[in-house]
């Protein structure tokens, strides 16, 4: 009998072992459930460094005095979504190095760089009391010789001019738009780029590398392809980090990917999406 029973606590622990598991990579999300985790995507500029972006704007330092001051009002608007996880646009694959770094900064044995990720993310996990932040970016874009659609470019004059000049339109643009909120607070700064329309706007943009190609060879619609799957795998993650109704995540991500993620984020009915909008305005202000 002892057997038996020895047995029965051992398929228990198997099973409760494997639920957790296959909860790991399917994420707590039912688009049928009354109650739904409510999902923010909080698109910024990357502050620390231009990243891989192909146009890089002068933004303003975020280490300066008054800019580590407007740094805490953004935090103290960000707690009133009261997020249970916050999610970094960091490699998944370098989730325990990030790990260490945010132990060492609660243990006040790191000084935070200027990149968003530790300026929001980590700050505003402190601040809430989080002993984890979560990474779920992915990228293989160079490693991809079919994708990359300026080297199908360089070696076809035609092409090669017309995307020259799809980014000199592109960087004059976006250098004035920058202009414009050099001087803003950060938190004004977020409210301008996380509208609506100015998502849609941004992802236009990728309509005009789509146009790259001759005759079978499709290098600009097979980039436009890679941009769909990246943010695909991006939400896959969140969507496996994703534990219970009762989460509310929080995603501070570059805002070129805004459109895609809250597309996807909508039509998959797993989460109740929310504009940061409603976070970052001053409720005071409003009549």
């Amino acid at each position: 009998m002892k057997r038996l029973e020895r047995f029965l606590l051992l398929a228990l622990c198997f099973l409760g072992f494997f639920a957790a598991s296959a909860k790991a990579q399917l994420g707590g999300v039912d688009r049928d459930a009354e109650t739904k985790p409510v999902l923010v995507i909080l698109g910024t500029y990357h502050m620390g460094t231009p990243g891989s972006n192909v146009v890089k704007p002068e933004v303003a330092d975020v280490g300066t005095p008054q800019r580590q001051k407007q740094m805490v009002e953004l935090v103290e608007r960000l707690k009133r979504f009261k997020p249970t996880k916050i999610v970094l646009e960091i490699d998944w694959d370098k989730e325990t190095k990030t790990q260490d770094l945010y132990d060492k900064y609660l243990a006040g044995n790191y000084e935070l760089t200027k990149n968003e990720t530790n300026q929001i993310g980590f700050r505003l996990a402190k601040e809430l009391g989080h002993k984890k932040v979560y990474c779920v970016d992915w990228s293989d874009f160079w490693d991809d010789p079919t994708i990359n659609y300026e080297k199908f470019a360089a070696k076809d004059s035609e092409m090669d001019a017309y995307l020259k000049g799809v980014y000199q339109k592109l960087k004059k643009e976006i250098d004035a738009e920058f202009e414009r909120i050099y001087s803003m607070a950060i938190v004004d700064q977020l409210i301008f780029l996380n509208k609506p329309e100015r998502a849609e706007k941004d992802h236009r943009i990728y309509f005009n590398i789509l146009r790259l190609g001759r005759g079978t060879d499709y290098a600009g619609a097979n980039y436009v392809s890679w941009w769909y799957r990246r943010n695909l795998t991006i939400f896959t993650n969140i969507v496996r980090l994703t534990e219970s109704p009762n989460d509310r995540v929080l995603v501070v991500y570059g805002v070129g990917h805004n459109k895609l993620l809250n597309q996807f984020a909508k039509e998959s009915g797993f989460y109740e999406v929310e504009s940061p909008l409603k976070y970052l305005e001053n409720k005071k202000s409003k009549k």
